[in-house]
């Protein structure tokens, strides 16, 4: 199994600041093997248990995308309102 962290810290171990905090990062939390075991019990599984949490975090996923996405578009009106308060404001109509 390819493992994204160690690849990560060889391609960025070379900085001189990133490289340490990096290394110190991986030493305080071992991510490497949490996600080896995660990976092990998933695929300890059988299909039909594979499929239902499968199925359950797709559910998760989509929800909370959808979520995002509300939560940045309600963002997004408000900074639109802000800027044009703003541009109103420049041009002399308010204040």
């Amino acid at each position: 199994m390819l493992n994204w962290i160690d690849s990560s810290l060889f391609l960025l171990s070379d900085l001189p600041i990133i490289g340490p905090v990096l290394r110190y990062i991986e030493d305080l939390i071992p991510l490497g093997s949490a996600i080896d075991r995660a990976y092990d019990f998933a695929t300890s599984l059988s299909f039909g248990e594979q499929l239902v949490f499968s199925i359950l975090l797709a559910l998760i996923l989509i929800l909370g995308v959808v979520s995002l996405v509300r939560k940045m578009l309600k963002l997004l009106i408000v900074i639109a309102i802000l800027f044009g308060l703003w541009l109103l404001y420049n041009q002399g109509i308010i204040g």
